[in-house]
C-alpha cells in the first residue's frame, strides 16, 4: 500500500508543479519526496534478494576496523569503499539498517539532484524513476547503484571537459563497484550524436557484440558467476535475460520499446526543441543505445545500461511533456492523453517487470514491526547463496 500512496503523491505533485507550473512550496515538496524515498528504502526489512546477502556478509564476513584485513580488499572480493563503510558502521555498533539508510541517502539524494539539475520536470522524472528503478536501485544492487549515481556527475564533468574531476569521480565510484572502471571511456564518446555517424555506430555496435560474444562469451559468463552476490545467473537464463538464450518475447517487451522511444525522443526534441538543455545530454543517451545494441549478444552490458537509466528517464519525460504541449488543436487534458497513448507500449515494457508488485518488494515491511512474509522467504531460500532468518540480527 505504501508504494501506491507515494505514487499517488508523486502524480499529484507532477500535475501541480511540472504540468501546471506552480512554484509555491515546490522545493519543499521535492525535499519531502527525497526524505520519503530515503526512509522507505532505509527502513525496509528483508526486501530485495541481494539485501539478504549483504545482511549476512555484514554480520558474518565483515571485520571491525581493529581487525581490518587489507588482503581482503586486495583480493578484489569486496569493493574497498563498500567494505570500509560496512566495517565502520559495524565497529561503532551499528545495525545493518544503518547501512541501508546511508546507501539510500547517497543514492536518492544524488539521483533527485541530477533530475533537478537537468530537467524542468523533476517531479515527473522522479515518478518514472519510482515506477521503474527505485526499488531495484535502492533494495537490490546496492553497491552498483551508489557507483552509478556518482558516475552521473562524472559524466557531466566529462561533457564540460573537466577531465580530472571526472576521472576522480569514476575512481570514487570504482571504490563501490569495480565495473565502474569501464566509464573511463566516456570522454572519448561524448562526440556521439543522433546523426548519420551515430546511426552507423549503433548498427556497428550490434555486430561488434556478435563478434565479441563469439570470441569471449565464456569469459563473460564466468564474470557473471564470480561477480554476483546472489545466484542471478540461473534466473537470467530462465527468464530470458542471457542474450544468447533470450526469446523473442524478451526483446519485443524489454528491449525494442526502450530503443524505439529513445530514438523517437531524440528525434522529436532535436526537431522541435533545438535549444532545450536536455539535448546537451544527447551523447549519454547515444552511449546507452550503443550498450543496448551490444546487449543483444552480450548480457553483461545490462550493468552499464543501468548506469544510464536516468538518461532514458530524462528524455522520455521531456518527450512526453513537450509532445503534449505541441498541439494547437487539442485541449491540455486531451493532449496529455494523446501523449500517454503514444507512449503506452513503453509503459507496458516498464510494467512488465513492475517492481512494486514483485515478491522482492511487496508487501512492504519495516525494521520497526519486522513482519515476515512466508512467500518471500520461500523465494529467498530457493534463490540465495546466503540465507538467514535471524530477525534480531537485522
Amino acid at each position: 500500500m505504501i508504494y501506491f500512496i507515494v505514487l499517488f503523491l508523486l502524480l499529484i505533485l507532477t500535475v501541480r508543479y511540472d504540468i501546471n507550473g506552480k512554484e509555491k512550496y515546490r522545493d519543499q515538496w521535492y525535499n519531502a519526496v527525497l526524505i520519503i524515498l530515503i526512509l522507505i528504502a532505509g527502513l525496509r526489512f528483508r526486501l530485495g534478494e541481494d539485501t539478504i546477502n549483504y545482511l549476512y556478509m555484514f554480520y558474518h564476513e565483515t571485520p571491525d576496523l581493529l581487525d581490518f584485513d587489507v588482503d581482503i580488499i586486495l583480493s578484489g572480493k569486496q569493493p574497498p569503499l563498500w567494505f570500509l563503510l560496512n566495517s565502520i558502521v559495524k565497529t561503532f555498533g551499528g545495525r545493518f539498517f544503518i547501512i541501508q539508510l546511508i546507501h539510500a541517502a547517497i543514492l536518492n539524494t544524488l539521483m533527485l539532484k541530477y533530475f533537478k539539475k537537468h530537467s524542468i520536470y523533476p517531479f515527473a522524472c522522479t515518478t518514472l524513476y519510482f515506477l521503474w528503478r527505485y526499488q531495484w536501485f535502492s533494495m537490490v544492487i546496492m553497491k552498483a547503484s551508489i557507483a552509478l549515481s556518482i558516475i552521473l556527475f562524472a559524466n557531466d564533468y566529462f561533457l564540460e571537459k573537466k577531465y580530472v574531476k571526472g576521472f576522480i569521480l569514476v575512481l570514487l565510484a570504482t571504490g563501490f563497484h569495480q565495473s565502474s572502471l569501464l566509464f573511463m571511456i566516456v570522454p572519448f564518446l561524448t562526440f556521439l550524436r543522433f546523426n548519420r555517424v551515430g546511426i552507423v555506430l549503433l548498427i556497428a555496435s550490434y555486430f561488434m557484440g556478435v563478434f565479441i560474444q563469439s570470441k569471449l562469451g565464456d569469459v563473460f559468463t564466468l564474470f557473471e558467476i564470480a561477480d554476483g552476490v546472489s545466484n542471478k545467473l540461473d534466473a537470467y537464463m530462465d527468464g530470458g535475460y542471457m542474450a544468447q538464450h533470450a526469446n523473442i518475447k524478451y526483446f519485443i517487451v524489454n528491449v525494442f520499446p526502450i530503443i524505439f522511444y529513445s530514438i523517437l525522443s531524440i528525434a522529436f526534441l532535436k526537431r522541435n526543441c533545438k535549444n532545450a538543455h536536455i539535448l546537451s545530454l544527447e551523447p549519454f543517451l547515444m552511449i546507452t543505445l550503443l550498450f543496448q545494441m551490444m546487449q543483444f549478444n552480450i548480457n553483461m552490458m545490462y550493468r552499464y545500461i543501468y548506469a544510464f537509466t536516468p538518461y532514458f528517464i530524462l528524455f522520455f519525460v521531456h518527450f512526453l511533456m513537450e509532445y503534449s504541449k505541441n498541439s494547437k488543436i487539442l485541449e491540455k487534458s486531451l493532449s496529455y492523453v494523446r501523449s500517454v497513448t503514444i507512449l503506452f507500449p513503453l509503459f507496458v515494457s516498464i510494467a512488465y517487470a513492475w517492481p512494486l508488485i514483485q515478491p522482492n518488494f511487496y508487501p512492504y515491511s519495516t525494521v520497526i514491526e519486522r513482519s515476515i512474509d512466508d512467500n518471500r522467504e520461500r523465494y529467498y531460500m530457493g534463490f540465495l547463496f546466503y540465507y538467514n532468518l535471524d530477525v534480531n540480527e537485522y
